[in-house]
């Protein structure tokens, strides 16, 4: 995925409802095309150790202390976007500070790890992926366990990676498919250096920091 991605909360949803009226104004009004399923998962792992003091790592000292909702050095979440061929997973780890892509063994290797790594939690979405000439838009429902916590809307911008120049023009598509009284969580705050990544060029481990800081700061995870 190239282009600049934002990752939001659509906190009062009301499940298939809800994205019911998406799929309506972004297949009429925005003259999207639906690409089809979309879905993804986010797990929380803990572990005993530190893993910064236990794997001596050096991370980013920028706003190095965890801040309210964010991740302790023994929380460890697994990112998993896609399917088949196209499946991609990221682990971000080390109170946010550390997000790097995997191979697909690695989660059949946690659950041999399951005394260094415990399962504690999932966030899964589920919902549908629309195009449009130049972004695309993903909505899903979003459950924590076996609880409904509302609507994910994901939009990714094609022409452009850097997320400064391109956060108007997706609030300018988002109210042409939101309600005026949605109550959305924006995951504002997000700060891409505290994980070594460029703030100004985004990439596919940019949007999976996303997930985990808006996870963590609303205490979803």
């Amino acid at each position: 995925m190239t282009g600049s991605t934002w990752v939001l909360w659509w906190r009062d949803a009301q499940g298939t409802a809800s994205l019911g009226q998406l799929q309506e104004r972004l297949l009429r009004g925005l003259r999207a095309t639906l690409r089809g399923r979309w879905s993804m998962d986010t797990k929380l792992y803990h572990s005993p150790y530190n893993f910064v003091d236990h794997q001596h790592l050096k991370v980013s000292t920028v706003n190095a202390q965890p801040a309210r909702g964010t991740a302790s050095d023994q929380s460890m979440y697994l990112v998993v976007r896609g399917h088949g061929a196209s499946r991609r997973q990221y682990f971000v780890l080390a109170s946010n500070r550390v997000v790097v892509e995997t191979e697909p063994e690695m989660e059949s290797i946690l659950v041999r790890l399951k005394n260094l790594w415990t399962p504690r939690q999932t966030a899964r979405i589920e919902g549908y992926s629309y195009e449009g000439d130049d972004w695309v838009i993903r909505t899903g429902n979003l459950m924590v366990g076996t609880s409904y916590k509302g609507l994910i809307i994901e939009i990714n911008y094609l022409p452009c990676s850097n997320p400064e120049q391109t956060r108007e023009l997706m609030r300018e598509l988002l109210g042409m498919i939101l309600p005026a009284d949605a109550q959305i969580d924006p995951n504002n705050g997000v700060d891409y250096r505290r994980a070594s990544l460029d703030p100004f060029c985004m990439t596919d481990r940019h949007t999976a920091y996303q997930y985990v800081h808006l996870f963590t700061q609303s205490s979803l995870l």
